[in-house]
């Protein structure tokens, strides 16, 4: 009886094994069906990213490319900068069969775009991607960097205010400030002030500054040779005196500090007033000579005594003569001309032709637009531009009804002369003129330049406008396409090669550094001028336009053009196809 009952048990045992065995079996099924799935969406999404990482490495390909063009050929509008750069492609990255596509586009928002394919497994797996981005313009260095520099010498002997403004954020009665810096640059060039002008800046010379009449100094004195201040000027300097050189002080008041290398010199009645509260008035590296006992002093401290007899550290004036003592080559781009404009000049005479001469005289006018020019004489002359490769505004193409182009409507003149009460109207954009000779304006004479336009003159003779002629610009400063509403480029190498005696204000941006530049008469000029030397004279002063700092013609760009990344724009596989030609295409 219990042999019976312990076989019974036996088989039931078996069932339940065998049915635990089966329920087994079923779990390990389906994991191994949720693996396999689980291996295989895993393989796609493996196969799904590395056909991404192709396609963003195609978007970086390109933009290195692109980047590339820049830096050899400078700034570019977006449609040249397509048709210069090579589209990127390649096989292999990751696997044998692997590859990238990556291809340049300017979509409607005037955007440069690169649409990159990325394809793996034969095309079994691929990503598209389009990366938006701009063209930054690399900012030049600007040859309008002060009121007056000029690279051989300043004289100013009248009684006109040397100061500054900013056009692009105001009008000059709003902005006016005290940047309005006077300047040397070749090796031991003096500036010398015998009148009456206030000077709100900084005077800097590679030479000597000689303070001969009453001209109020508010900024600081910079000096590689010297500073002497002349008995009974009776000026004062609202700043500091640096120089490397020696210092004469006969006359007047400084109210920061003086700090000189070489000898120093006070007479009677003379005040150092270190108004930030240095520890030492004066700092000088060679002998001292103080003939004002009371005044020449500091704590109880004569002048005289050793502990200002200390050798400063005066940072030099760089200067652009490489065979001047104080020549720094660490720093050398301050030559006078940075464009080397004769050379310049000289590629610009032999890319234009049709040349006219002009005399623009009673009851006549001439009517410019960058596209064209109408002269009336006795009837009419109509007067065609050419299209030339211009050396300035790199990043600023000229304002052309047409749109971008690497070349520039130039008007070209073997003479312009107005004389009686001609008249000249520049309207329409930018307007550019190449005189191979002289630009005079005598008499009652008028030149009007539009609102939102400009008129740059590149010339090689002088530069004459008179007292009775008047330069009326209706929007002083820079038009939209970053040209100076009136500017001057001079190649003239004699004498005298730019003066101005007008009696009516000018606005104008002048390049002549290798010329003499006169000012005289009481007209004031605003805007920034750079000669060989400059000559001040009467009323006439100068008010730097800071916005003139935009101009970025100074040659090679101080920063590079770049492009901008801005953000991505994506497309499904189907939205996007290979044309015929192989292009992505929506």
């Amino acid at each position: 009886m219990v042999e019976i009952v312990s076989k019974k048990q036996q088989g039931f045992t078996l069932i339940t094994v065998l049915i635990l065995t089966g329920m087994a079996s079923v779990v390990v099924l389906s994991s191994l069906r949720e693996n396999i799935v689980q291996e295989r969406l895993s393989g796609n999404f493996q196969k799904k990213l590395n056909s991404r990482l192709l396609a963003e490495k195609g978007v970086f390909e390109q933009a290195k490319l692109l980047q590339q063009t820049l830096n050899r050929e400078g700034v570019l509008a977006i449609d040249e900068l397509i048709d210069k750069t090579g589209n990127a492609s390649g096989v292999g990255v990751i696997g044998d069969d692997a590859k990238f596509t990556a291809l340049l586009s300017k979509n409607l928002d005037g955007e440069l775009e690169i649409a990159s394919l990325g394809q793996r497994y034969a095309g079994d797996a691929q990503s598209n991607l389009v990366a938006r981005f701009s063209v930054q313009g690399g900012k030049g260095s600007s040859a309008f960097t002060n009121a007056m520099v000029g690279c051989k010498g300043v004289n100013l002997s009248g009684s006109g205010t040397i100061d500054s403004y900013d056009s692009s954020q105001g009008s000059y009665e709003e902005t006016k400030s005290s940047d309005g810096d006077v300047s040397t640059i070749d090796g031991d060039s003096d500036v010398v002030l015998s009148g009456h002008s206030p000077i709100k800046g900084d005077v800097k010379a590679t030479g000597v500054i000689y303070l001969n009449g009453s001209s109020p100094i508010i900024g600081n004195i910079r000096s590689n040779t010297g500073v002497n201040i002349s008995s009974g000027s009776g000026l004062r300097i609202d700043g500091n005196v640096y120089t490397r050189g020696f210092y004469i002080h006969k006359g007047g008041r400084v109210s920061g500090v003086v700090r000189a290398n070489g000898d120093a010199s006070m007479q009677w009645s003379t005040y150092i007033d270190n108004t930030q509260g240095e520890s030492l008035d004066i700092m000088y590296g060679g002998t001292g000579n103080f003939k004002d006992t009371y005044n020449n002093q500091q704590d109880g401290v004569h002048y005289s005594n050793r502990k200002f007899n200390v050798n400063p550290n005066v940072e030099p004036i760089t200067v652009a003569d490489p065979s001047a003592p104080d020549y720094d080559p660490t720093n050398p781009d301050t030559s006078c001309d940075p464009l080397i404009i004769p050379e310049k000049m000289a590629q610009l005479h032999s890319d234009t032709d049709s040349y006219h001469s002009l005399l623009i005289g009673a009851t006549q006018q001439f009517k410019l637009t960058n596209e064209k020019g109408f002269f009336s004489q006795n009837g009419s002359q109509v007067i065609l531009p050419s299209l030339s490769d211009v050396f300035l505004f790199d990043t600023k193409i000229q304002n052309q009804p047409h749109g971008s182009t690497s070349k520039e409507y130039v008007f070209a003149l073997d003479k312009l002369k107005l004389t009686s009460d001609g008249k000249m109207e520049v309207s329409g954009g930018d307007v550019i003129l190449f005189i191979d000779g002289d630009f005079s304006m005598e008499g009652d004479t008028r030149l009007t330049i539009k609102k939102d336009s400009s008129l740059t003159i590149l010339i090689t003779g002088k530069i004459n406008i008179g007292a009775g002629a008047s330069v009326i610009t209706e929007q002083e400063g820079l038009t939209t396409s970053g040209h100076p509403s009136l500017s001057f480029y001079s190649s003239f190498t004699g004498v005298n090669g730019v003066q101005f005696s007008g009696a009516a204000n000018l606005y104008a941006a002048i390049y002549a550094p290798l010329t003499t530049v006169k000012l005289s008469g009481s007209g004031e000029l605003f805007g920034s001028v750079r000669g060989s030397t400059i000559t001040a004279s009467g009323g006439s002063g100068a008010h730097y336009d800071a916005g003139l700092l935009k101009v970025q013609n100074g040659g090679k760009p101080s920063t590079p053009a770049r492009i901008v990344f801005l953000g991505w724009r994506y497309k499904t596989p189907e939205t996007i196809q290979q044309d015929s030609e192989g292009a992505l295409t929506n």
